[in-house]
Order: structure tokens, then sequence, then C-alpha cells
């Protein structure tokens, strides 16, 4: 009975071939799984990796597209506030030599020729609100240089009368030359009729302004609260003035950016924008010109790095992976 027993688990034991086999089943669908593993790795990584540029590229364009706006943006608010700030200048001037047009004793010096009390009204007036930004005071009487109260900075002499003559327009800002090339005074002059009280004929003219050349005070005020930025006046395509400076500009840097015709882009680094401010019966003459320091190009400059590394890092990780998942083989 024993001997049939034993026997009995024999037959029941797994055949030594079948034993011999399972190792090398297991082995197999190991290898078939750790192909199947890299045959994803070789499908998923590309459109992953082209996912993850895709979305670097779109994020890079959205950050180009808001900074561009940004830059834009800083430099036309600066040049809207010089534009606001102009008027407010110029309307401040307005006032006060349409008021002493207006007074009655300065027609009456005119008519009756008394140069003095008419020189004495003008200085009055200079020591009036607004009368210290008044570099040009001057009074014509039939036609012709009659008094002068202008700033004695400005040796203007002779040229009075042919400015006179240029000027036709009443109650309208203009941009003229008062002295010819190559040491030109350019000014924003306005000319105010004096009527008599008596007869209503004009019989004389205030003329009043201010001159662009070396007036600091006006750069001052166009480009008060404004920071990173420089500005320069430009009279028919050419500077006028100083440069109100926030760094030091190369002195070819303006030429260049108005050789170049262009409203607004970039130059040696700088970001630019050039618009007409707007005044009386000037026809765009008198434009100004912003351009900005180089942070902005240098946060731009940033930006691009940021994305660029950003790129290098993704680079990289899908290098080393194809590498590792290679070595593993």
């Amino acid at each position: 009975m024993a001997t049939l027993s034993l026997s009995t688990n024999i037959l029941h034991l797994p055949h030594w071939s079948v034993l011999k086999a399972m190792p090398f089943a297991t082995q197999t669908n190991y290898q078939r799984q750790r192909a199947k593993l890299k045959l994803s790795l070789v499908i998923l990584l590309p459109i992953l990796f082209a996912l993850a540029f895709i979305m670097l590229f779109l994020a890079w364009q959205s950050t180009h597209s808001v900074m561009k706006s940004s830059i834009d943006y800083q430099l036309q608010e600066t040049q809207n506030n010089a534009q606001s700030r102009l008027e407010s200048y110029l309307s401040g001037l307005d006032n006060l030599l349409s008021s002493l047009a207006e007074n009655p004793k300065l027609a009456n010096y005119i008519i009756e020729d008394k140069r003095q009390d008419a020189k004495a009204m003008l200085s009055n007036t200079l020591e009036h609100n607004y009368g210290e930004y008044l570099d040009l005071l001057v009074l014509s009487r039939q036609g012709k240089y009659w008094a002068n109260m202008s700033s004695p900075l400005y040796l203007l002499g002779s040229d009075l009368n042919s400015t006179i003559g240029d000027i036709s327009y009443f109650n309208k800002w203009s941009s003229v030359n008062l002295t010819p090339d190559p040491n030109a005074l350019t000014a924003i002059i306005q000319r105010y009729p004096i009527l008599s009280s008596h007869t209503g004929m004009v019989v004389g003219s205030v003329f009043g302004g201010l001159i662009l050349n070396d007036n600091l005070t006006l750069l001052s005020l166009l480009g008060k609260d404004t920071s990173d930025k420089s500005l320069q006046l430009l009279l028919d395509d050419h500077p006028v003035g100083p440069i109100f400076k926030e760094e030091k500009l190369d002195s070819n840097l303006i030429n260049k950016i108005i050789t170049s015709k262009q409203t607004k882009g970039k130059i040696e680094g700088h970001y630019f924008s050039r618009k007409p401010l707007s005044f009386g019966n000037d026809k765009q003459r008198l434009q100004l010109l912003v351009v900005a320091d180089r942070s902005l190009s240098h946060l731009y400059t940033y930006t691009y790095l940021y994305h660029f590394l950003l790129l290098m890092v993704l680079l990289l990780l899908v290098l080393a992976t194809l590498l590792l998942a290679k070595y593993k083989k």
C-alpha cells in the first residue's frame, strides 16, 4: 500500500521540463513588458517634449506681447503727460497775456506814445504768476517794434521787426525762428491785439512767449515725474534745446533716431517714441522724442534668457531620460 501511495504522489508532481521552463517564461514576459515600456517612452517622450515646447513658446509669446504692450504704454503715457503739461503751461501764459492786452491803460499808453509807462506795465506783468516763464514780451505800435521787456539773456535787437511781421495770426501759438542759423533761436509766440476802448481799433499788439533753446524749465515740466527716460524737443526733425536726461546718452543716438524716420522702435538698446506736440497754429512742427534707458531693454533680454534656460533644461532632461533608457537595455 505504501508503495502504491508513493507512486500516486510521484504522478502528481510537475514534470521536470515544466519546472525548468517556468523561469524562462517569466523572463520572457519581463522582457516583453520592458520592450513595451521602452516603446512607450520612445513614442510618448517626443510627444511630451513637443507639447512642452509648444506651451513654452506660447508662454514666451504671451510674455513678449505683454512686455511690448507695457513698453508702448509707458512711452505713450509719457507723451500724453507731456502734451497735457504743455497745454497747461501755455494756458497759464495765455491767460496772463490776454489780461495784459485787454487792459485799457495799455492801449492809452500806446496811443499817447508813453513808452516808459507801457514798460512799467510789462514789468509788473512779469511779476505775476507765470510771468517768470515769459522769455519774450514785446509791444508793437503801428506795425513796428515799440517796447521790449524780454529776457536779457536773448539779444534780439533788429530781429524783432522781422518777427513781428512773421506772426500774422492773433490768439494762436506759433513756433518761429527768431534769429537765422547757425545759432538760431526758436520760440513759441502768441500775438494779442490791443484795442482802443474808444474806437475799437487795433492800436498795437502784445507778443509773448518762450524760447525753446536752453529752456530747462519747460523740459523739466514736460519730464516731471518721469523716470528711466530722456526727453528731446524736435522742430522740423531737428533737435532744439537741451536733452532732459535720465542717463548719459550717446551724442549720436538722437541723430540715428531722427535719421531712421521711425515714430517708435528700438536703436542701440534704447526704446523710443516720437510724436507731435500740438498747440495753436503749429502744423506738427514741434515734436517730443522720448528715449527710454537700457533698463527696459535689459528686462526684455532677461525674459528671453529666462525662457531660453527653461528650454535648455527641458532638452537636458529629455536627453538624460533617453540616455538612461538606452543604458538599461
